[in-house]
């Protein structure tokens, strides 16, 4: 079964999150009878950057945290959660998980409907393709679902390289309202070989700077994300010919990091008047007082209570009385922070539990991605390429602002290992770690995660029973036992 374009624009753009099949719904907040000029064009872009909140507003960070090693459960998650913390593969019963599924996809189908339009309708909306907007709004779009399809892959897919060709199955690449039904998986090959295409897109068609404001995505965003595919590819067969996977990811971060006008925050964790947060943001009188963290190259930003997007993060407050939902983190990793450190103050110990204050605020901006974690991509990847003297000068940037003696001279495996250890803390909360561990896993055959193999099936998580058709292949049950 295909949606006929023609059909979506006699349709209301403002039909509710959960109905009828997953990929066949319309994007939220826009109530046009099909878009007829550019400011139209614009709100449907708008509801895409919009739903980003849902998933990515705390939902499939924490998924990802109870999936790995930072947090002990059960007690601080829900029956749901459990189910991901035991790594369950059932998929009829785990309503958050689906939830955050649909939430992805509606962002791809937001950016879909976008490109169509693009694609058929430029002069319904009087338009041309040349129009400098147009090809923003186009960037845009690509890179939206570039962001969505490659977050949903590393929770439905093993990393490239569980299988020496990337044959093993991903996710369904939607591209088009026209195959919104019925589409069967690709393989991690076919989804990363669009990935690179989504992306790529998105950086030749977007600007330094986005010509809406300093909040919506540009250059760097797309470079940023592409330098996570190709970090995330890290040890699996080369997803690119041009060169391998760390040489793209340690390219593409230090582009990032050369076009982006965020900055190094060299006040994170300093505490008093002149500290910062990564997660910034105070809701006064309803309305945010802060920007985002000066480190922010992409993320999402927070205007009121109302419309705040990170409310999920609200599960690991201190600040709030500490209840049977407030996630508790691991033993191990409290310990492995020495109490010089700075960043041992994010942490904190209370009756012989272990609790994370890095989301204390009421509203705050989400970054999804930013210095530190593109500085930490370009360290590992410089290691990894035998360029040991820049993973050197960025990672003693984040020891020398966590307080801690900086280093010189580490072998490869000595600099690898000290790359990493700094990724756990530094983006602790921010769901990178069950992702690293499965990308590591590819190469380290041995490796464990809270006791089980890294390439269980577990370790990925199963379709909605909505999804499910003649011929579609479930991810394999059987759990990490």
């Amino acid at each position: 079964m295909k949606m006929n374009l023609k059909l979506i624009l006699g349709l209301f753009f403002s039909i509710s999150l959960f109905v009828s099949c997953d990929l066949e719904e319309l994007p939220e907040n826009v109530d046009i009878v099909g878009p007829t000029n550019l400011a139209d064009l614009e709100s449907l872009l708008n509801a895409g950057y919009n739903n980003l909140g849902w998933p990515l507003g705390g939902n499939a960070q924490l998924y990802a945290e109870i999936n790995g090693d930072n947090i002990d459960g059960p007690i601080g998650i829900n029956s749901d959660e459990t189910e991901i913390y035991n790594r369950s593969t059932s998929f009829f019963n785990n309503t958050i998980r689906d939830n955050m599924y649909r939430g992805f996809y509606r962002i791809v189908l937001d950016a879909n409907v976008v490109l169509g339009h693009i694609e058929n309708n430029l002069e319904v909306l009087g338009l041309s393709a040349t129009d400098e907007r147009v090809q923003e709004i186009k960037g845009e779009a690509h890179l939206l679902r570039g962001m969505a399809l490659f977050e949903i892959s590393r929770f439905m897919s093993h990393s490239p390289g569980y299988s020496t060709d990337n044959s093993h199955l991903g996710i369904q690449y939607i591209t088009s309202v026209d195959n919104a039904l019925g589409q069967n998986r690709g393989t991690v090959a076919q989804n990363y070989a669009n990935l690179i295409s989504d992306l790529k897109e998105a950086e030749s068609l977007l600007n330094m700077t986005n010509s809406k404001n300093q909040y919506y995505a540009n250059k760097a965003a797309a470079q940023a994300y592409l330098a996570k595919v190709f970090f995330q590819a890290g040890f699996g067969p080369d997803i690119d010919t041009a060169e391998s996977n760390y040489e793209q990811a340690f390219n593409y971060a230090n582009s990032a990091l050369t076009n982006t006008s965020a900055v190094f925050d060299v006040n994170l964790y300093q505490g008093g008047d002149t500290g910062t947060e990564r997660f910034a943001g105070n809701l006064v009188d309803d309305n945010n007082t802060e920007s985002p963290n000066v480190e922010t190259i992409f993320g999402i930003v927070s205007e009121s209570n109302a419309n705040s997007k990170g409310g999920t993060f609200s599960r690991y407050r201190t600040d709030l009385a500490i209840s049977n939902t407030t996630i508790r983190m691991m033993q191990d990793l409290y310990n492995s922070i020495p109490s010089t450190d700075k960043r041992k103050t994010l942490l904190e110990e209370t009756d012989g539990e272990y609790f994370l204050k890095k989301f204390n605020k009421g509203i705050f901006h989400v970054p999804l991605a930013h210095y530190t974690e593109l500085l930490l991509i370009r360290a590992e990847a410089a290691a990894e390429t035998n360029s040991l003297s820049q993973a050197e000068t960025d990672i003693n940037l984040i020891l020398d602002r966590a307080g801690l003696s900086t280093i010189s001279g580490l072998t490869k495996p000595q600099m690898i290992t000290l790359v990493r250890e700094q990724r756990r803390i530094e983006l602790l909360g921010e769901g990178n770690r069950i992702n690293d561990l499965k990308r590591i896993g590819v190469n380290e055959t041995s490796l464990t995660i809270r006791n089980a193999p890294w390439n269980c099936n577990g370790i990925v998580f199963q379709f909605p029973a909505t999804e499910v058709f003649t011929g579609f292949i479930q991810n394999p049950t059987g759990g990490c036992n």
